[in-house]
């Protein structure tokens, strides 16, 4: 089901990183011709191959991109999650999409429709400017990415992860936002290595238990992850 753009809808893609630095009058210029879907979990919203002729922006739920091997192996890519956009970079490029994108619960979406919005950057230049910063942000934090899981353990990767989680919550109680074989996909490592990784954590006061993280130590844990 598909719906126009509520005022409510703009205020929250106004907090979205892609769109930083643009009025919420330039964002619903560029949104005009976009629409609001809503998913159930599991709704494939493109394959690998498609024409990248549209982007999405999260409003509420998650996506994943993954790819799937010949033996129907899967591996997740990246995880998004609200008030953040995916698949921009592969319409901005009028390629294809290079990786496929399902919804991992209930979802609200804008689906951006490429050529409206291309058309709308294309007459204004200040605002072309901003959205290609952020493109370019965006993968200067790809490359850092790249660089964390080539030279970090699983341990690491997984104390990173569990950092950008907890914020300043020392010692309190913080829903994980997914499962845990989604979270160990998400920092590169097979589910079976996960309770290894989870020992280690333990170790330095990072408790893990059914759907909960507490951080008691953080100090110590952003010590454990610049090791």
């Amino acid at each position: 089901m598909s719906k126009s753009l509520s005022a409510n809808d703009l205020k929250k893609v106004c907090k979205v990183p892609f769109f930083e630095g643009l009025s919420i009058d330039d964002i619903s210029n560029l949104l005009n011709h976009s629409s609001v879907i809503e998913t159930p979990k599991g709704r494939l919203l493109f394959s690998q191959g498609d024409v990248a002729d549209k982007f999405y922006v999260i409003l509420e739920g998650r996506v994943k991109l993954f790819l799937t091997n010949e033996e129907g192996e899967e591996s997740i890519i990246e995880i998004y999650g609200a008030q953040s956009s995916f698949a921009e970079a592969a319409m901005f490029a009028s390629a294809r999409f290079p990786v496929n994108g399902e919804t991992t619960s209930a979802s609200r979406l804008i689906q951006v429709e490429g050529p409206s919005f291309l058309r709308v950057l294309q007459e204004n230049k200040e605002m072309c400017q901003k959205i290609t910063t952020q493109m370019a942000r965006r993968y200067r934090s790809l490359q850092n990415e790249i660089i964390h899981l080539k030279t970090h353990s699983p341990a690491q990767r997984l104390g990173v992860f569990f950092l950008s989680l907890v914020g300043d919550a020392q010692g309190q109680d913080v829903v994980l936002p997914y499962s845990k074989n989604l979270i160990a996909a998400r920092v590169g490592m097979k589910p079976e290595s996960l309770s290894r990784a989870l020992g280690r954590l333990k170790e330095i006061g990072v408790i893990c238990e059914k759907d909960r993280l507490r951080v008691e130590n953080l100090e110590s844990l952003q010590a454990f992850c610049k090791d």
